[in-house]
């Protein structure tokens, strides 16, 4: 650019060529002014001329203008100062600045704008968790260098620029050029799977660096498990967790697959203070604890992180099957009852019971009120729901219903009785008993009346065969108990009892052979050897009677023998 200036004016300075250096994002001041004579004053006719073969004078054309975007101003030319201000430097900027004040008059200046040059164009890939922080590192060789335009772009998702002004990146990501114009470095927080990729830094739309990074999402350690039995009251613990202990999912729910998806948190009102997380001690544990169980809660539940993978868990509750349904209980006026009612299973806590009368549709008492006047429950155990009633009055007949939960009920029926109607029927049977146990004594006296009778007639018997000398009818009874060491004559038998019964009808005779005879023979031997043996042997002999009695022949005889061993 050359500047003129009227006669009797003159370029201030040496003139020549200026050396100058700045950075890029700088200002620089190139000073030219005209010194003029008394009689003169400076002339408004100059010309700078700037890089790209632009020339300019104090009219400056806005055409022109656009290449500095506002960065560019002079000064009064009334004055005589002439100097051209350029802010923002950037690399375009360097080039021969010249100021003329005639011809032959003029001033030079050779303007060198460094820019950034960065330090790193390929570095190491960065691997993180989801839910970590990640500083991906750009910065210019040079610390001075002020760099007047960069960016940061995810390549994989189209060249997306990553800045707070994304939706995706709002509130996620920091930069420290403004401290620091030389570090364009970026952070970004709470990372996502979706955050994994390559990131370029671009330095004024001409160098670039590329980061790859890698985001560890959650992946879960079981995707089927067993299914979980629990009785209504209980807890239970839903396990769901990472096989990283390190990562940190940034999303999970549990839902309830059979309530079209409910979400199971203490937010929902069906599980508002039952449900408790650990993930915000523990990331990586997304394990769900539900207390105060219901027969409601029973279903599939579904651990689903950062909506892709999941893990399903079966949850059967057990509640309260009531054991019977109608029974009937008697009682009278006065006295006290208990109704039962108790559940099938004894872990069974149902969450909800109550005791009404069918006839007035009257509520007695329940687990919120178990104590009503007259009627109490007792609950000696968790599953038992017995109502006692005190008394009792002739009102308090009826239909008593046991209910669970809503669902199932047990009917007892209770019915009074008159105490004198009772007392009566307890003497009549009283009177019968007495006169059967009457009857039983006067028999068995007559049964001991009888064998005595019969005793007495024997004897008699017994006594004229003595007279008489003849032993038509003979009874031999034999013991023998042989107690001692074993013998080889005994066939080692310790302990021995014999018993003979011989029966013996009719006068004696030679007999030579049994024309009827009846043997029979009983032995127990309870173990391998006969160390104790019962033996009982009988014998019954018809013939006619012997011929004389010295032979003791037996017409008729029975033996009975018992061996006894013991030990």
């Amino acid at each position: 650019m050359v500047v003129f200036v009227s006669a009797g004016c003159s370029l201030s300075g040496n003139e020549g060529s200026v050396e100058i250096s700045r950075y890029s994002g700088e200002s620089v001041f190139l000073s030219c002014s005209v010194k003029c004579t008394a009689q003169h004053e400076p002339d408004s006719k100059f010309r700078w001329k700037l890089p790209n073969y632009i020339e300019i004078n104090h009219t400056i054309n806005p055409t022109e203008r656009r290449l500095y975007q506002g960065r560019l101003h002079m000064f009064d030319i009334s004055s005589g100062n002439f100097s051209l201000l350029i802010s923002n430097l950037t690399e375009e900027d360097e080039g021969l600045y010249s100021c003329w004040s005639n011809e032959n008059q003029h001033k030079n200046f050779s303007l060198t704008v460094k820019g950034c040059t960065l330090s790193e164009t390929e570095r190491e890939p960065e691997t993180k968790y989801t839910g970590d922080s990640v500083l991906l590192s750009c910065s210019c060789e040079d610390p001075n260098s002020k760099p007047e335009d960069f960016r940061w772009t995810h390549v994989e998702s189209s060249g997306t620029e990553v800045s707070s002004e994304t939706p995706r990146y709002k509130d996620r990501v920091h930069t420290f050029h403004k401290t620091t114009p030389s570090n364009l470095s970026l952070l970004i927080s709470n990372l996502t799977e979706d955050d994994q990729g390559t990131y370029r830094c671009t330095v004024n739309h001409k160098t670039s660096a590329d980061i790859r990074l890698i985001v560890k999402g959650c992946t879960l350690s079981e995707t089927e498990r067993e299914t979980e039995t629990k009785y209504t009251g209980d807890s239970v613990l839903l396990s769901c967790s990472c096989e990283d202990p390190n990562t940190k999912p940034e999303d999970f729910r549990w839902t309830h697959v059979e309530s079209s998806g409910t979400e199971v948190s203490s937010e929902t009102p069906r599980y508002k203070d039952r449900v408790h997380t650990f993930h915000k001690t523990t990331p990586s544990n997304l394990s769900l604890l539900i207390s105060n169980l219901t027969e409601d809660d029973q279903g599939t539940y579904r651990c689903t992180v950062n909506h892709k993978t999941s893990a399903d868990t079966r949850l059967i509750v057990k509640g309260c099957v009531l054991s019977e349904h109608h029974i009937t209980k008697s009682s009278s006026a006065g006295e006290s009852v208990i109704l039962p009612c108790s559940c099938e299973d004894p872990q069974t806590r149902p969450e909800h019971f109550e005791w009404t009368r069918a006839a007035v549709n009257e509520t007695l008492v329940s687990d919120t009120k178990e104590i009503n006047g007259r009627f109490q429950t007792i609950r000696d155990s968790p599953h038992n729901l017995f109502l006692r009633i005190s008394n009792l009055t002739e009102t308090d007949g009826g239909l008593y219903v046991c209910s669970v939960n809503g669902k199932q009920s047990r009917h007892v029926t209770l019915t009074l009785t008159d105490p004198a109607v009772i007392n009566a029927l307890d003497y009549r049977y009283y009177l019968i008993f007495l006169l059967s146990l009457l009857c039983l004594m006067l028999l068995a006296a007559g049964c001991i009346f009888w064998r005595f009778a019969r005793a007495k007639k024997g004897s008699r018997g017994s006594q004229e065969i003595q007279r008489s000398n003849d032993e038509d009818e003979v009874t031999y009874s034999t013991v023998m108990q042989i107690k001692g060491k074993k013998t080889a004559e005994i066939l080692q038998q310790d302990d021995v009892t014999y018993s003979s019964v011989t029966d013996i009808k009719g006068k004696k005779r030679p007999h030579k052979k049994e024309e009827g005879v009846v043997y029979s023979t009983v032995a127990d031997m309870s173990r391998s050897t006969q160390d104790d043996v019962t033996y009982s042997s009988v014998v019954h002999i018809k013939s006619h009677k012997p011929k004389s009695r010295q032979n003791n022949a037996e017409e008729a005889t029975i033996y009975a023998s018992v061996q006894k061993d013991k030990t």
